[in-house]
């Protein structure tokens, strides 16, 4: 047996937890209350729970966590860095190709990239 998640006395393990997330996703409120009373746990010990961990009573984080492909970010950056002139780019595509100016060599070292 797997090691154990516990969440407000209720618990499961690791692998039920991981299933729970991928089956249900988000949940409705309904399904939500319905989840607190099978725990046996209270609405203000509920509440409390998920202010301790950042996230708020129906289970979202606070900083509003969502999945981001850094491979946007990362083309996001690189045209960010041809605009201000610290990269140039040729080409397009899987051809695409980036070359470092003077400046983008000092301006980079400020993101922790040596070129």
């Amino acid at each position: 047996m797997g090691k154990k998640v516990k969440h407000m006395g209720m618990a499961m393990t690791e692998e039920e937890h991981e299933k729970w997330h991928k089956e249900r996703g988000e949940i409705t409120l309904r399904e939500h209350e319905a989840l607190i009373k099978k725990m046996g746990i209270t609405k203000e010990q509920h509440e409390e729970w998920h202010k301790k961990h950042g996230m708020s009573p129906e289970g979202k984080s606070e900083s509003a966590r969502k999945l981001i492909n850094p491979y946007a970010i990362g083309g996001g950056f690189l045209n960010y860095c041809v605009t201000q002139g610290w990269l140039i780019q040729e080409g397009k595509g899987r051809s695409v190709r980036y070359y470092s100016t003077k400046r983008g060599e000092e301006e980079l070292k400020k993101f922790g990239i040596k070129v």
